[in-house]
């Protein structure tokens, strides 16, 4: 099943992302990996009438130390999570 229409939108910068969620509240959903969303797309289990991809937002791709912890961005991905030298530090390996 293919979804149903929507409009797509990519913003650069996270202002312009705040700027679309906030014109179109509950329109709108957030694309970050895709590998939520999509399915649910395809199913038509979700049906927004209004997609904001933030995969192209630098900003938001980051692992950094944050208050004792570990701070990690919305479009941080898998691999830099498993060789991120501070999650080994912070978060020991368990047997």
């Amino acid at each position: 099943m293919k979804p149903a229409k929507f409009d797509y939108y990519d913003p650069r910068s996270l202002d312009e992302a705040l700027a679309l969620l906030g014109t179109h509240q509950g329109d709108a959903k957030v694309l970050a990996g895709g590998q939520s969303l999509m399915p649910l797309l395809n199913m038509r289990l979700a049906r927004p009438n209004i997609v904001v991809d933030i995969n192209r937002i630098k900003d938001l791709n980051y692992v950094r130390a944050s208050d004792g912890g570990i701070a990690i961005g919305a479009i941080a991905r898998q691999r830099a999570l498993q060789t991120e030298k501070l999650i080994a530090e912070r978060v020991p390996k368990r047997d």
